[in-house]
């Protein structure tokens, strides 16, 4: 497999974990038979196939995820870039773009699986963290970048605020 088809099958793969995250959002916000009552703080919760289904799509996710952003590459830059919101060139905006979207689908799953936004917000940071420290120790030909740090953060946040977006619309709708 060529670096691009390897390159179209994470797109892919972040689209389904996409998709799912907002199918889960929605099911997941729907209230579950005899939620009314004394243990209606059940029905906040996804049922246990969907919290399942919700952990496979996010190992899916983090197995792409680690193996895009650790694979060996050409090392064309500095290791390391620790000005924020430096985005020279319209490479490095499109690339801004795109750590968006990856961490989008994380947001989604986390917002799906009910985990709270200062939780969601501290995954995304703590896990772009680690990935910008990784490329760093093991240097393998990628610059570790502030930026990433940032973009990827916010591309959980978005994500997160979506999905929790589609909860309150989907909650409201069935009043």
């Amino acid at each position: 497999m060529s670096g691009f088809s390897f390159e179209l099958a994470y797109a892919a793969l972040l689209a389904v974990t996409g998709v799912a995250g907002i199918v889960f959002a929605v099911r997941g916000s729907r209230p579950s038979r005899g939620s009314r009552g004394r243990d209606s703080s059940r029905s906040s919760r996804s049922p246990r196939g969907d919290r399942v289904a919700i952990v496979v799509f996010l190992a899916a996710w983090l197995a792409g995820l680690l193996f895009m952003t650790l694979r060996p590459s050409s090392g064309r830059g500095s290791l390391l870039n620790l000005v924020p919101l430096s985005f020279e060139g319209p490479g490095a905006v499109v690339d801004a773009v795109l750590n968006v979207g990856v961490f989008v689908p994380l947001g989604l799953l986390l917002a799906a699986a009910a985990i709270r936004f200062p939780v969601a917000l501290l995954i995304g940071l703590l896990l772009s963290v680690t990935i910008e420290l990784s490329q760093f120790v093991v240097q393998v030909g990628r610059t570790s970048d502030i930026n990433d740090l940032i973009t990827n953060t916010t591309g959980t946040v978005l994500g997160w605020a979506l999905g929790a977006a589609v909860v309150h619309i989907r909650r409201r709708v069935d009043g």
